[in-house]
């Protein structure tokens, strides 16, 4: 099958204000690597998952965030090394599908940084971004984290009727699936990063849900999708 073709590109900025110690020498950096299309659109696509706009760029982000540190330095009597790493990377591609994913860290102080990896889901024919409404229509999506939670439970060891306020974040004790997903040969991911239903120390949490638990709730648009992935 014709995919797009891409390549990687890696960028890294460095802070001139470098910190000595007697064990070590470091400094703040910005980097980040992404995939360069041939289609401008698409590449617009990926500058907007990895930085947050499609007006910014690479250097301009970098600049801003050197500065800012470089700032907190000059006023700061015992400043830390700051760092910002953004990796994105293709996670799926076929004719009309790209999903990208996006693993991030970011340090600027206190007791530890914080990281989380994002996927992000592309249309290439009709040139736009994709969301779990695209998959999943909104009528079917209750169903959707019935069939979840079941998994859920079982991945994490819990009875039916088990509560789920003492040990998760879930609103109210009531499940949830996340907006973040990716779509795999035989499955659906969800991840839930750091935080949102855990403790820091307990990391992320991947839930995978087979299709042929969900098949009939998938819109004919994620059915394609999922048929093109696996030809």
């Amino acid at each position: 099958m014709d995919t797009l073709a891409y390549e990687y590109k890696d960028y890294i900025k460095f802070s001139e204000n470098v910190m000595r110690t007697t064990e070590t020498t470091d400094t703040t950096f910005f980097a980040v690597s992404y995939p360069i299309f041939q289609d401008s659109a698409v590449n617009r696509f990926v500058q907007t998952v990895l930085l947050g706009s499609d007006t910014t760029t690479v250097e301009k982000s970098a600049h801003s965030f050197i500065s800012e540190f470089d700032n907190f330095y000059q006023s700061d009597p015992f400043p830390r090394v700051w760092t910002s790493e953004s990796h994105a990377s293709v996670y799926a591609i076929s004719p009309s599908y790209l999903a990208l994913v996006v693993k991030a860290y970011s340090y600027t102080g206190g007791a530890h940084g914080n990281y989380a990896t994002i996927f992000k889901h592309y249309d290439i024919p009709n040139h736009e971004s994709l969301i779990l409404d695209d998959i999943v229509a909104k009528p079917f999506q209750n169903e959707l984290a019935a069939v979840a939670e079941r998994y859920f439970r079982k991945a994490e060891g819990l009875k039916v009727d088990q509560s789920l306020e003492d040990q998760y974040f879930f609103d109210q004790g009531r499940f949830s699936i996340p907006d973040n997903f990716a779509l795999e040969r035989d499955s659906m991911l969800f991840l839930y990063n750091i935080y949102e239903i855990k403790p820091y120390v307990n990391g992320q949490t991947e839930l995978r849900i087979p299709y042929s638990e969900v098949e009939r709730l998938l819109t004919d648009r994620a059915k394609r999708i999922v048929a093109e992935l696996n030809m």
